[in-house]
């Protein structure tokens, strides 16, 4: 793979798509290279594909969403899979938290041993992960945002994790975040149809589940052109996607803003960019 471009640390098959889907797609059009790093395999995800067994699907999930993944990144233009090898840790405060073989309990010094040749081996640009709550507090998106974070700086330190390669500095990491004026517009749409929203009320930052403040968002990225293929890309999971899934019935006022503008804290930038970017390669050659 050419060095440079982007890559997207993720927690579980289907992510990708739904917090860094856009970018993904307008850096490959641009014709710089994307890759996608998975933590997990996604075991404990739920089965909800049209016409799937979910007691004859669930022993082989993994390898079900390792083939989605693959098509899903087809589709993105971000390669084969890139797997991190950990297993899914399943929601906060559930028995998958304590298996030995989750991300979650995973040695924290030997998951940033695996991120860190995966990113050598890609040497981009631009390394995007989660915001510290991992977007909405699952433990393997929390997990994800440190290990991605520390491996992010230690892959440009050559005495560190030298049998991952040679050393490479990122010039750019990113965040995937939300802000509260979406969490708010999103629970204001659905309310107005009798729907529950999956956002507690912002107001008050400390009952805030979902986002982060608006000022603290340093890039926020028009991926409208891309909205058609990001939900192709997202239907290619379609264990995780059912006919009733919530991400495939959102409310039409609703559909543009969610898929169509994808937002990032800015964790590091070694070249010069303004307050607010709209894209991610902001003072990249190229």
């Amino acid at each position: 793979m050419p060095e440079g471009g982007l890559l997207c640390v993720h927690a579980h098959p289907d992510d990708e798509v739904i917090a860094t889907g856009g970018v993904l797609l307008r850096a490959a059009a641009s014709g710089r290279p994307t890759a996608v790093v998975t933590c997990t395999g996604g075991e404990l995800g739920e089965i909800v594909g049209e016409g799937m067994d979910p007691v004859a699907v669930r022993p082989r999930l993994a390898a079900v969403r390792r083939a989605e993944l693959a098509e899903a990144l087809r589709l993105l233009g971000a390669g084969e899979p890139r797997l991190l090898g950990y297993r899914d840790s399943g929601m906060a405060g559930t028995a998958g938290n304590d298996d030995p073989r989750s991300f979650w309990r995973a040695p924290f010094d030997e998951a940033v041993a695996r991120l860190v040749a995966e990113i050598r081996a890609v040497r981009p640009e631009v390394v995007v992960t989660y915001d510290a709550h991992g977007l909405y507090g699952h433990p393997d998106h929390v997990q994800a945002h440190r290990v991605g974070i520390v491996a992010a700086e230690a892959c440009a330190m050559a005495q560190l994790y030298p049998a991952a390669g040679p050393a490479w500095r990122v010039p750019k990491v990113y965040l995937a975040t939300v802000p509260w004026s979406f969490t708010r517009f999103a629970t204001a749409s659905l309310a107005r149809l009798g729907l529950p929203s999956p956002f507690a009320d912002p107001a008050d930052p400390g009952e805030a589940v979902v986002g982060v403040p608006d000022a603290w968002v340093g890039a926020t990225v028009d991926v409208r052109d891309q909205v058609g293929r990001k939900l192709a890309a997202l239907r290619a999971h379609a264990s995780q996607v059912g006919p009733r899934s919530f991400f495939l019935n959102l409310p039409e006022d609703l559909h543009d803003a969610a898929y169509g503008t994808e937002w990032f804290l800015r964790h590091r930038s070694d070249v010069a960019v303004p307050d607010h970017e709209d894209d991610l390669f902001t003072g990249l050659p190229g």
